[in-house]
């Protein structure tokens, strides 16, 4: 009997463990949600944040990854019209003036991948997910310097008829 709810015991506490693990890793990628809406014919521009989470590094894509490290900030956009249209509008989102705690220097470092879930934008929202990453930068000394910075940059959002 005392073998029994032993091994009950032990199941218990390995399926914790692996929720909890699972639960942890699963929370290492840094997602940002926000809804936009647009007018037709309308640009919104808005600033955006990446900023990686508490206790995190961003490190370049590609390099082999530790515990705190993560390759990606993703954060997501529900696009929407501010007014129904009777024709979908072609909906553009383009990135610019990205900088690296507030300076340019370094912004070539920085990609900026905008997906659209659709290219058209109507009665319904449109999921826009923005990836940033870094590359290699040509020394260690200029990755100390923006390992830890926040990465802005400006989002332009444009709904136009096709």
């Amino acid at each position: 009997m005392f073998k029994k709810i032993l091994a009950a015991l032990i199941v218990v506490v390995a399926l914790g463990g692996s929720i909890l693990a699972f639960s942890y890793w699963d929370n290492l990628e840094q997602t940002q949600a926000e809804t936009i809406s647009i007018g037709s014919g309308v640009t919104l521009t808005v600033t955006a944040v990446a900023e990686v989470p508490v206790g995190k590094v961003l490190v370049p894509a590609g390099v082999v990854l530790k515990a705190n490290d993560v390759e990606s900030v993703v954060l997501t956009y529900n696009v929407k019209l501010d007014l129904e249209a009777a024709d979908a509008l072609d909906l553009a989102v383009v990135a610019s003036n990205i900088e690296i705690g507030g300076d340019d220097t370094y912004a070539s470092l920085v990609t900026v991948n905008v997906s659209l879930a659709a290219a058209t934008v109507n009665n319904t929202d449109v999921l826009v997910t923005v990836t940033v990453t870094i590359s290699q930068p040509a020394t260690v000394v200029i990755y100390d310097l923006i390992k830890t910075q926040p990465i802005t940059f400006d989002l332009t959002f444009t709904a136009t008829q096709a």
